[in-house]
């Protein structure tokens, strides 16, 4: 059997307060091997990393794996058997292949400790499943894979399942006593991009234009096909109470113009002030200009240069740099671009040592060759 059992580990916290915040990715280190192996011995190596940080598998509030191509076998049982929990880990599982070749899945996690009254799991519409916290009188909702309701089967047009999963996480949020008023984060991923993107956009500017939303979240949509539930798309939702000591704000940035001048509903960051701590979420961010147009089209290393300073003028919008991002997943249309990437990540000064997720996928444009999403923080 090949070995898989020393899988690579990047970690990176956040203390707020009583509360921690750990970010977690972890990789395969051997070469080959299944993707039953893989995770397994990953799954492994993030329980002896999240003891090492004085937490274990309750305290997981959100996380991805993402796979080479989708298993025949139950990854959720798999996980929880090797975390030893009966809940559902709100988790959600996406075919991007990892841009290392030889690894057939990636794992990333988010942790949190301190909190109270903690943590509650339970499932919610469709396959969703859902964490919520609570830390200084706010709580902390997510929403981990979102699909539309299954009697819509293979009738419905895709419009209309992207138009129902909004419904479905709408519905999920009114449970808690939030709306989309109330989201910060979205991740949509989508079955054939290219082909289905404009729908995704057209139910999503019909969704929000209706619930009357005045700020939009932050947010990705890039392809990837949702493992283990019949839907050609999926979302995963982070959403907070308001609080008096709560401020939520849409940035943007000098370098880019406003998304929604090209009818494309989502704000390029959203920045998060709590006491004592200010957060960021910077949306997928690709090679852009202030017109919307693609910047150095077919040239990796332009389109690379041109996405790190975007991402810059976020980090400086909210008053923070490079070495406050916490974690971080980068989209690459190609894994002949993953060298690429390495060397505009040092050059930009995003350190090794930050949870990084690198996989192949398509972009919401086909000229796009690289996205970039971030989540960072200090405090303060």
């Amino acid at each position: 059997m090949v070995d898989v059992s020393e899988p690579t580990v990047t970690i990176a916290r956040s203390d707020f307060g009583e509360a921690l915040d750990v970010f977690m990715q972890v990789s395969p280190r051997s070469t080959p091997g299944d993707a039953r192996e893989q995770l397994v011995s990953m799954a492994q190596e993030a329980e002896r990393a999240l003891h090492g940080q004085g937490l274990d598998s309750s305290d997981i509030v959100s996380g991805w794996i993402r796979f080479a191509e989708a298993p025949r076998w139950n990854w959720r049982d798999v996980l929880s058997k090797v975390l030893k929990t009966a809940s559902p880990l709100p988790i959600t599982g996406v075919v991007q292949p990892p841009a290392v070749t030889s690894h057939k899945c990636v794992l990333e996690l988010q942790a949190v400790k301190g909190a109270q009254p903690g943590r509650a799991l339970q499932s919610v519409s469709g396959n969703a499943v859902e964490s919520l916290v609570q830390r200084g009188g706010v709580n902390h909702l997510r929403l981990m894979t979102v699909v539309p309701r299954k009697e819509l089967g293979t009738t419905a047009s895709f419009n209309e399942l992207a138009y129902d999963m909004f419904a479905q996480a709408r519905d999920a949020l009114f449970a808690h006593g939030l709306d989309f008023s109330n989201v910060v984060r979205t991740w949509i991923h989508v079955s054939d991009i290219e082909s289905n993107y404009a729908a995704l956009n057209h139910a999503r500017n019909r969704f929000f234009k209706e619930q009357g939303l005045a700020r939009l979240p932050a947010s990705t949509c890039v392809e990837g096909t949702p493992v283990g539930v019949a839907s050609p798309v999926a979302m995963d939702v982070y959403a907070v109470t308001t609080h008096p000591e709560l401020h939520v704000e849409p940035l943007c940035s000098e370098t880019m113009g406003e998304a929604t001048a090209y009818g494309v509903a989502f704000s390029r960051a959203i920045r998060l002030d709590e006491p004592g701590q200010r957060r960021l979420f910077v949306s997928g961010t690709a090679s852009i200009d202030t017109q919307g147009n693609v910047v150095s089209v077919g040239d990796p290393q332009g389109q690379l240069g041109c996405m790190f300073r975007n991402v810059h003028a976020l980090l400086d919008r909210a008053g923070m740099g490079i070495a406050d991002v916490l974690s971080a997943t980068m989209y690459l249309k190609r894994a002949a671009y993953l060298d690429a990437f390495v060397e505009a990540a040092r050059e930009n000064g995003l350190a090794s040592r930050v949870p990084c997720a690198i996989v192949v996928t398509h972009i919401c444009r086909p000229e796009w060759l690289c996205e970039i999403e971030l989540c960072a923080a200090r405090s303060g």
